[in-house]
Order: structure tokens, then sequence, then C-alpha cells
């Protein structure tokens, strides 16, 4: 993990359970007699999210629509971390702090989560964009609780096949784009490839351990469609010199 990363040391659930109680009734002593939960439990997922951005980044009364992604936290602040990095080497000063650096969220769901750790990381300002309604109405809830409106602006996107049109204004310019795109290319998809996943860890596909809904988990051509519209759009003259970094998570 990144050097800036505050999950990089082991920590144990236990502990974190006596600060954040709410875990508690998730936590088991696994058979090397360290402290685990159930991965494959939606509601420990959920739980182990809140307690760790309650804990590590005072993000309060954090919480996801029935149904949604639960993000891992420590692989989101590594990119937060990444981004950093990369706007420092090409401004060529110390870490870039503060809410005069922009970010645009593509994608941002109903966790809100790379805004929430890079407005808590860094001080940063965001654009947040989504197609989906209740992800944004869950998203400003959570800006609501954690006074963090003033932060970020929350935009909804009308055309699912774009990602700056439509949410980057004329007069706007950001100092990045962050996304991890859906990742399958038709729901069906997607539902094969977490039977298979599950088949893996010796575990059957059932209901309350299928997670996502359908704008998070496909879009027209996977991933790789997605990323090659966002290459080609941002390549358009009237974003190619909106945003320092434009970039996305891939996973397959």
């Amino acid at each position: 993990m990144h050097p800036r990363n505050k999950h990089r040391i082991y920590l144990d659930y236990r502990e974190l359970a006596k600060k954040q109680t709410g875990l508690q009734p998730f936590v088991f002593e696994n058979q090397w007699g360290g402290a685990s939960i159930d991965y494959s439990d939606p509601d420990a997922l959920e739980e182990l999210t809140r307690a760790l951005l309650a804990e590590f980044y005072d993000i309060r009364h954090w919480r996801l629509p029935k149904g949604y992604l639960c993000p891992p936290v420590p692989q989101r602040a590594d990119y937060i971390h990444v981004l950093a990095d990369l706007l420092q080497h090409s401004l060529h000063e110390m870490e870039p702090r503060g809410p005069s650096v922009c970010g645009l969220d593509v994608g941002t769901g109903a966790s809100c989560i790379y805004s929430l750790l890079g407005t808590r990381e860094y001080g940063w300002s965001f654009i947040a964009s989504d197609i989906d309604e209740t992800a944004l109405t869950n998203a400003e809830k959570l800006l609501n609780e954690n006074g963090l409106k003033e932060r970020i602006t929350l935009r909804q996107q009308q055309d699912p096949r774009r990602a700056l049109r439509g949410i980057l204004l004329p007069h706007e310019v950001v100092a990045f784009s962050i996304c991890n795109p859906p990742f399958h290319e038709t729901i069906e998809h997607a539902r094969q490839a977490a039977s298979s996943k599950w088949k893996r860890l010796g575990k059957e596909l059932k209901r309350k351990n299928y997670q996502g809904q359908e704008p998070e988990l496909c879009c027209e051509g996977g991933e790789v469609g997605f990323v090659t519209r966002l290459m080609e759009e941002s390549a358009k003259v009237r974003f190619r010199s909106r945003c320092l970094w434009y970039s996305s998570l891939l996973s397959r």
C-alpha cells in the first residue's frame, strides 16, 4: 500500500470494535487466533466500512441503500494517494492540499467514497457525478451529515455513455478525474462472475452476498468500453485542457 495509507499497519478488528461498537457483533476469532469478519456477509462489510470511515476519517453516519456496492476503504484510499503523487510530480510542489484542488469523481456512487476520502485526507473539493438518482440521494445525505456540501457538488449524468459532457461546465477546470467504472457488459455477466468468485472461495452465491445495482455493475462494453469512451471524450478540444490528469481504475 501507499506509504501515506493509514491502513498499511495491521489492524486488530477487536480493538477497532471496542471504539466502534457497531462492529462488535460481526467480529470473531479465526482459526489462527486472530480477529476477522465474514467477508461474504454484506452487513458485516458495511459495518466494517462504517467503522473504518468513522475511526480514521471522521466520517459519521455513513450508510448505503440496500443492495448497493460497499467499497473497500484501504484500496480506495490508495487511489487517492496515488493521485496526490501525480499532482505533486506534475506541479513540482509540496503535496497538493486544500479546496483549490478540485477533482471530478465520475460515478461517485451511493458511497461517495472517493470524494469523502479526498476531502478528509487532502482537503480537496469535488464535483461528483452519477447516473443513479438513488445513489445521489444517499450521497447527499452523507454530505449533509458530515458538513461537506460546500466541498462536494453532486450532479446527475443524464447520458450513461458520457462521463464529462453534461457534468463539467464550460468554465470549470479540474486537477484530476477519478473513476471506478462498471466492470461488466451485462447484468448476467456480472452474476456469472460473482458466482465463479464464490465457487473459488468454496461458497455458494446467495442473494444475501450478491451486491450491486445494475448501473454499478455493468455498462455498454463493460469497463473497457467505459474507459475507451472516457479517453475519447477527454481528448476532444472542449475537454483536453480542462483536466491535468484523467484517470480510471481497471479491474478485468
